[in-house]
This record gives structure tokens, sequence and C-alpha cells, in this order.
């Protein structure tokens, strides 16, 4: 027997597919998916996201399709031979950069010639066009791959079944916390066949400039896209406490729409960029106000969302009854999970990327997650009759995640606690929201 295809079924994948489906999923407190009438159904298709935060950004796709979805990643990650062969179970292919040199770049004849006949087979091919991941509400230039893949493709068999690129938009509600939010929308697909008849030329490089204007335009109008300048962070910021002041609920409330608060994200974005275009100098200082503001609420540890328009002593009450409540289950599930977070924790600290943190957090609970639940079944049962013992189990489940919700609760809880002693601080902040407001 030859050596099978990456596209190909594989039984142990498809085994394990739900497990990991089911905890991507309850790594995030609310998830998302729209846009899906956006992917067309007669012909191959290439999903490019932007990619802001690591390896969850291709997990949050893979748990969006139930169907085989193929991958790329930058081919330095596969030099061991051993992780090398994880990554095609995995179902991912290396996609060789020009800064890994000329010789390597040569490489990518044979991943472009998988992706081809990967999508001939009617599966999915995803790939991030920027190259690297970068956790800001913006877009690195798009690189030559994606297009020269779709060109190759249409070349093969564009005339039995369209080639299209479907751009995808990834947003989170923090890249960096476990258990936030995430939203996947994808937006209209370039129809690429279309595209290729309708130039008079064969080069390459005139089909490949436009499509990736094209594409940028489209992927940045599907996420709260900010223009990459020296003031990115700021306006996220100030975004952010824009979208505050004037939310009851509160920015990113799990109750309200992930969508809606994207859509409600971008209109404040574009209204900031229009006031930097008519009014600079005035804009320029207050965002440097913003962030002088932003240092000093980080550095006592005061949450954006602390600010909301709101009864405050009520809240702060209401959220010390919950703790209150709460706790018992808190310390059962501290308890219980103690091999998970206590690896996470570690695992974690010795990462220096901030963003692979909820990626260590999904593959402890992955991992440990399964390796646990026969240890607590037999503690459970060896240790007490089976009606204390299978409540005991099913509590035990969710106790990662609680733990994890639990500490989000009273780190909110105690950011709330700690801004009713910042008289100077919440002055700071409604003073740009005032100011914000009077440039025209």
């Amino acid at each position: 027997m030859g050596k099978s295809k990456i596209f190909e079924n594989d039984p142990l994948y498809n085994f394990l597919r739900p497990y990991v489906d089911l905890c991507i999923k309850r790594c995030y407190r609310k998830i998302e998916v729209i846009g899906e009438e956006n992917i067309p159904t007669d012909g191959a298709v290439i999903l490019t996201p932007n990619h802001c935060n690591t390896l969850m950004d291709a997990l949050v796709v893979l748990r969006a399709h139930k169907g085989p979805t193929v991958f790329g990643a930058r081919a330095d990650m596969f030099n061991n031979p051993m992780v090398a062969k994880i990554m095609f179970f995995l179902r991912i292919l290396p996609m060789v950069r020009q800064r890994d040199g000329l010789r390597n770049v040569l490489k990518n004849h044979q991943t472009q010639e998988t992706i081809v006949e990967t999508l001939e087979n009617g599966v999915r091919f995803c790939i991030y066009p920027e190259g690297r991941h970068r956790a800001a509400k913006s877009l690195l230039p798009l690189g030559k791959g994606v297009f020269r893949a779709a060109i190759a493709a249409n070349a093969r068999f564009g005339e039995e079944k369209p080639v299209y690129i479907v751009p995808v938009g990834l947003d989170y509600g923090d890249f960096f916390r476990f258990r936030s939010t995430s939203l996947l929308t994808y937006g209209p697909a370039i129809n690429v066949t279309e595209f290729v008849r309708s130039l008079d030329t064969d080069n390459e490089a005139a089909m490949i400039e436009p499509l990736r204007k094209e594409l940028a335009g489209r992927i940045s109008g599907l996420f709260s896209y900010i223009k990459d300048d020296e003031q990115l962070q700021n306006k996220w910021v100030l975004t952010k406490m824009l979208a505050v002041s004037g939310q009851k609920k509160g920015y990113g409330d799990f109750r309200t729409s992930l969508a809606e608060g994207t859509l409600r994200n971008r209109e404040i974005i574009s209204i900031i960029e229009g006031k930097c275009l008519s009014a600079p100098e005035k804009m320029e200082k207050l965002l440097q106000e913003v962030s002088e503001f932003d240092r000093k609420r980080r550095k006592k540890g005061i949450s954006i969302y602390s600010f909301r328009k709101r009864k405050p002593v009520t809240d702060a009450m209401a959220k010390g009854v919950a703790a209150l409540l709460g706790l018992p289950y808190f310390i059962y599930s501290a308890a219980v999970a103690s091999p998970m977070w206590v690896a996470s924790a570690i695992i974690r600290s010795k990462v220096k990327d901030r963003a692979f943190r909820n990626t260590v957090n999904l593959g402890v609970r992955l991992v440990l997650g399964a390796l646990m639940l026969p240890v607590w079944a037999a503690l459970a049962f060896c240790l007490a009759p089976w009606w204390i013992a299978l409540p005991a189990l099913l509590l035990a489940l969710p106790s990662y995640n609680y733990f994890h919700d639990y500490i989000e609760g009273c780190r909110r809880w105690s950011s709330d606690l700690r801004l009713m002693n910042q008289k100077k601080l919440r002055k700071s902040f409604d003073q740009i929201i005032k100011t914000y407001r009077s440039i025209d």
C-alpha cells in the first residue's frame, strides 16, 4: 500500500475529532459562527482567516465545520521528524516563507501540489495569508501563497468546477484570557475561476496583485479592524472605552450578540478614523491621554468593564454574594482539577509568547482531561457509595472550566472594588469620553 494522502479518511482522526471539538468549544464562554451561507457548494474552497491567536485560530475554524479541513502552517514547525508526523496526522501542511531561504522555498512546489490535490478531492484548505500571527486588531500584508495555490488549482480543474477563496474574520473578546469569546465570520467568496477568465493575461503577478487587494479588503471587513499604524493599540483602547460607556450590559457581556458587538466596534472605529483625518492634532493629543489612562488602569489592576455606567455598590455586592455562594464548588473544582491547572500554569510560565497561553490551556484540557476522567471515576466509586460517587463524578467534569470562570469573576469583582476608590481614574475616563465627543 502507498502512503496515505493528507486529505484521506483516517479512522483514528475521526474518532478523536468529536472530543477535540468539544474541548475547543469549552475553551470559550461563547462561540458564534455566522455567514455560512457565503461558502460555495459547487467548487473548491480555500479559507483565508486573519491570524491573531496562534493555534486557536485553526482550532476555531476546524470546530466550525464538521467535515474535513486541511491547514497550512509555517514550515519551521516541521523540522522535527516526529512533529512532522503529528502535523500530518492533524492534517497540517508546511508552508515555506521567503525568510526561510530559497532552497526551502522550492519545497513549496510539493506543498502546492498537495493543496491542489486536496481541493480537487473536495476537501477544504485553510491558509493564513498573513504568514504569521499577531495579537492585534489589524491585518499584516498578505503573502502570495494562497493566490498561487488558487491559480494552480484553477489551471488544473477550473473547467470542471470553480475555485473560490473565502475570506474569514476571527474576532476574540480577549487574545490571552482562557474562556473568553470567539466570533468566526465567513464573507462573500471570491470566484477565482471567473476572475482569471476576465483577465486578458497569463502573467501570474498581474493576477495576484488585484486578488491580494480584494482579499485584504474583504477580510478586514469581517472583524474589528483598525488601520495598522503607531496608534493602533490606543485606538483599540478608545474603542473599548466608547463601547462600555454606551452599554448598559457592558462590552463583551455574555448576553449580547458577538456579531452585534463586532458591528458596533467597527462603527466606532470608523468614526475614530474619520476624526483622525479631520482633526489630526486633537486626536493625537487625545490618543496620548488614552495611552496614559490605559497605563494607569493596568497598573492598578482595573478592567475596562468596570467603567460601565451602572450602580457600582449594588453590583459589587451582587458579585460578592455570587462569589460566596460559588466558593464551595470552587474549592472542590480547584482540588479535583489541580493536576490540570497546575500543569497549565507551569507550562505557561515557560512560554514567552503570551498568545500561546490559550493553546496551552486547551492542550492540557485535551490530554489531562481524558486521563483524569478514569482517575476521578475510580476514586469516586472506590471511596463512596454510588449515589454519592456519581454526582461527585458529574461535578468533576466541568471543574477545570469553573475554576477559571470563578477566578475571572473574582478578578472583575476585585476590579470593581478598586475602581470605587479611584475617583481620579474614573474622572479621567469620563473626561476622555467627553473630549472625544466634542471633536468634530
